[in-house]
Parts: C-alpha cells; structure tokens; sequence
C-alpha cells in the first residue's frame, strides 16, 4: 500500500437502521473497486467487515468495521457501523472520524428509528 497524503484520504460511515444493507454494500464496494476477489456476503458468514464470530453467528454488526479501498490516487476508508439500538454508541463514535456519511434507508420499510437516529448523529 502506498503513502497518501491527507488531502487524498476520505472516511466514509455508512450508517442506518439494522439490515439495511450497509455491511453488504461495503462488500460490493471492495469487490468492484478491486480490493478483494470474492463478493463477501453476511447471509454466508464472508463478509469483510463483519468478522467477529458474534457478529457472523447473529448477521448483523456489532462494532464498527473499518475497510479501505483505492480508487484512482485517493484512499477511501469506509466504516461499516451497527445499526441496531443497543450498539448505536458505535455508530456515533465513527462518525466522529468520517468525513461524509452514506445513510441507508430499507427500500420496504422506508425510514426507522434507527434511521432517524443515525440522521441526528449526522
């Protein structure tokens, strides 16, 4: 891995309610920017940022995840955190060192209250 400089460096939260698809969407982002050979999935117990034995055994994240991808001469951090209640401390304190938030909202069930949360955190 090269050396970047700051000005080069994005972290991204991808934050939202439970199974909203934020674990997984960080797996697609790694396979189609080329940093793993496999498209991890949570349903199979692969996914990159969901690997505590805990979190594979229940399918939902714990803690917050941390993965990176390269993308042209930027270096983009990606923090995958928790959506369910009980671990929301996660999520706020990753948003504390993210530089932009992706918010996920579930397509079928639309907003939660999770969602809502994870919007006044933002």
């Amino acid at each position: 891995m090269r050396i970047y400089d700051g000005q080069d460096i994005r972290n991204v939260a991808l934050v939202g309610h439970g199974d909203t698809g934020k674990t997984q969407l960080v797996s697609a982002l790694l396979y189609t920017a080329g940093m793993v050979n496999r498209l991890g999935k949570v349903d199979d117990g692969t996914s990159i940022t969901d690997f505590d034995e805990e979190e594979i055994q229940r399918k939902f994240s714990i803690t917050a995840g941390l993965a990176y991808a390269e993308w042209g001469k930027s270096k983009i951090n990606f923090i995958d955190t928790p959506g369910y209640n009980i671990f929301m401390h996660e999520t706020e304190g990753a948003l504390l060192a993210a530089d932009a938030a992706l918010l996920l909202i579930h397509a079928v069930a639309g907003i939660e209250v999770q969602t809502e949360k994870s919007w006044g955190f933002c």
